[in-house]
């Protein structure tokens, strides 16, 4: 099926020819009378200048809508090629689990696996696997974890990080297991976040550390899901 636009420029070029052959009787008829023959030789004329004037407004309206076109074209794929610019380097698909209850000086375990979804790999050091534990938590103190080999946990705050010696591929795992303290006056509830840290690390930037790529302001995605945990007497 062609383009509206396409129809246009077809119409545009036919005119001058069906106007041609619309007035070529009237002219060859009127050959006995010189007077008619003028007349319809004037008519003829001003019927195929019309015919030419609606053909070159015709076309440049369709150079015109052409125009139009190819310029919102450009801008949707700038727009496009902005977004898929935008777009995060690997996307982190999360699942966890937390505890529904826990009790003021007791532990609290949380687990989490991260799949890679794609589009592309993420090498060591471009991901961490992150807890945002709450205040009720004891993320300074003695905690413990289970990892993949030649995994890496440090604490940051009320932050565990940790660094994982492999490269996701696409449609890759990896997970964690997480048992900390839980705070004697702890109450209320515990919201805590289990998650993917990712960073869109550039070429050449490889080898950088998780500060320094915050330092340089690299882009970073945070995958994670916000789990509640209530604390009970």
């Amino acid at each position: 099926m062609l383009h509206p636009i396409s129809k246009i420029t077809t119409l545009a070029v036919a005119a001058p020819l069906a106007g041609a052959m619309l007035f070529a009787a009237p002219a060859t008829a009127a050959s006995t009378s010189p007077a008619a023959a003028s007349a319809a030789s004037t008519t003829s004329a001003a019927s195929t200048a019309s015919a030419a004037s609606a053909a070159s407004a015709a076309s440049t309206a369709s150079a015109a809508s052409t125009a139009s076109t190819a310029s919102a074209a450009s801008t949707a794929s700038a727009a496009s090629a902005a977004k898929k610019a935008d777009d995060p380097f690997s996307v982190f698909a999360v699942k966890g689990t937390a505890p529904k209850k826990v009790r003021p000086g007791g532990k609290i375990t949380y687990s989490l696996k991260a799949t890679n979804t794609g589009p592309y790999e993420s090498k060591a050091g471009e991901y961490y696997v992150v807890v945002y534990a709450p205040k009720g938590v004891d993320v300074g103190g003695k905690w413990s974890y289970y990892g993949p080999k030649k995994s890496q946990c440090v604490s940051d705050g009320p932050i565990a990080v940790c660094a994982v010696d492999k490269t996701m591929k696409v449609g890759d795992s990896v997970s964690f297991t997480f048992r900390m303290n839980v705070k004697k006056n702890a109450k209320g509830t515990l919201k805590s976040t289990l998650g993917v840290l990712a960073y869109d690390v550039p070429n050449g930037a490889e080898n950088l550390s998780r500060e320094e790529l915050e330092r340089l302001g690299v882009k970073s995605w945070l995958y994670g899901k916000q789990y509640s945990t209530r604390v009970v007497r």
